[in-house]
C-alpha cells in the first residue's frame, strides 16, 4: 500500500518525459497529376519547438514562429522548393504540381523539448492521372441459331494503375472488364458502354450497337427493308418512263393535227387565186392545148397533183415522227 502512490507518480513521470509517442493511424491521399493535395496535421502537442517533414529522406524542417522571431523552413530538397508551402497555421504541408514520383509514404515528426520522443504521423500518397478513353475490342464470333455470341473486353491503353471496369446496359449495370454478350435476331438493339474508373476520375467508351457487333446476324435484319427500297425504286423508273412516253405520243399528234390543218388551207385557198384581167386559168389552158380522155383526167389535173404532194408530205411526216418517238425510247 505504500508502495502504490510512489508508483503512481513513477508513471506519470514517465509518461510526460516520454509525451504522446505516435499516432500510428496511416492516412490515405489522393491527388492528380499537376493538381496538388495537403498533409492534415493534427496533433496534441501543446509547445512545438520544430516539425519535420519527411519522405525518404528529409523533406522541410520547420521551427514555428515565436514572440520574438518568425518561423524559419528549410526545405532540404531543393527541387521541391517551389512546390511546399504551410497554408494553415497549424503548419499543414501542401504539395503542388504533383508527379508521378510524388508518390509515396510520407511522415511528419512534431518535437517537444519537454519530452524525448517526437509524435509522429504517417502518410500515403498516391497520385494519379485522368482517365483517357477507354479502348474496347471484340473477341471471336459465335453464330448459331440465329444468335451472335461473343465478349467485350474493356482496357487502357496506357495501362494506368487502380483502374476498375464496369458496363451499361440499357438501365442495368455490370462489373468487370470482361463482358459476354448473347443477342438474338429480331431483338431489339442494345448499347454496350464501358467505363473506367480510378479514385480520381472516370471515363465512357463510344456506344456499341449490337447491330453493329453482330453483322452478319444484324444483317439478315436489313434484308426485307432493302427488297422493299428496291421494290419502290423499280416502280418509280417505270411511273416516269410511262409518263415520258405518253407526253411524247401526245407532241406527236399535235404536230400531225396542225400538218393536216396547214394542207387544208392550202387546198382552200387555190380556187380563190384572182388573175389578171384577160389571163386564162391553168385548167382552160390544160382543156385548150390538149384535150384528155376521162380515164387520165384525174392524173393530170392541177388538184390531183395537189392531192400527191399532200399525201407526200404526210408520209415523210409520219416517218420523222417514227424516228423521234424511236430515239426517246433509246435514251431513256
Amino acid at each position: 500500500m505504500v508502495g502504490s502512490p510512489v508508483c503512481f507518480i513513477l508513471m506519470s513521470l514517465l509518461c510526460q518525459f516520454i509525451g504522446p509517442a505516435a499516432s500510428r493511424d496511416l492516412k490515405k491521399l489522393v491527388g492528380a497529376l499537376g493538381g496538388s493535395v495537403t498533409f492534415p496535421l493534427n496533433h496534441s502537442v501543446k509547445k512545438v519547438g520544430s516539425i519535420v517533414w519527411i519522405f525518404n529522406t528529409t523533406l522541410v524542417t520547420l521551427q514555428p514562429q515565436e514572440s520574438n522571431k518568425s518561423a524559419i523552413v528549410i526545405v532540404t530538397q531543393s527541387h521541391k522548393k517551389e512546390r511546399v508551402s504551410f497554408p494553415n497555421r497549424d503548419y499543414s504541408l501542401k504539395l503542388s504540381k504533383l508527379q508521378k514520383n510524388d508518390s509515396g509514404t510520407y511522415r511528419v515528426e512534431i518535437h517537444n523539448p519537454l519530452h524525448q520522443l517526437p509524435f509522429t504521423q504517417e502518410y500515403v500518397l498516391r497520385v494519379y492521372e485522368y482517365l483517357s478513353k477507354p479502348k474496347v475490342t471484340k473477341g471471336l464470333q459465335n453464330k448459331k441459331n440465329d444468335t451472335c455470341m461473343t465478349n467485350l473486353t474493356c482496357s487502357m491503353e496506357q495501362g494506368e494503375e487502380d483502374v476498375t471496369y464496369s458496363w451499361k446496359i440499357a438501365n442495368e449495370s455490370h462489373d468487370g472488364s470482361v463482358l459476354p454478350v448473347s443477342w438474338r435476331l429480331g431483338e431489339k438493339n442494345i448499347n454496350f458502354i464501358c467505363v473506367a474508373s480510378n479514385p480520381i476520375s472516370n471515363s465512357s467508351s463510344n456506344p456499341i450497337s449490337s447491330w453493329n457487333l453482330c453483322e452478319g446476324t444484324a444483317g439478315d435484319t436489313n434484308a426485307p427493308m432493302f427488297l422493299l427500297y428496291f421494290l419502290l425504286a423499280t416502280l418509280l423508273s417505270v411511273l416516269v418512263f410511262g409518263l415520258v412516253l405518253i407526253s411524247s405520243m401526245q407532241r406527236d399528234r399535235r404536230k400531225e393535227f396542225t400538218g393536216e390543218k396547214e394542207g387544208v388551207e392550202i387546198h382552200q385557198e387555190i380556187p380563190d387565186v384572182c388573175l389578171p384581167s384577160g389571163a386564162t386559168t391553168v385548167y382552160d389552158t390544160i382543156s385548150h392545148h390538149n384535150k384528155l380522155t376521162p380515164e387520165e383526167e384525174p392524173v393530170n389535173t392541177l388538184y390531183s397533183t395537189v392531192q400527191i404532194h399532200k399525201m407526200g408530205a404526210n408520209t415523210l411526216m409520219r416517218e420523222t415522227d417514227t424516228q423521234i418517238i424511236l430515239q426517246i425510247i433509246l435514251q431513256l
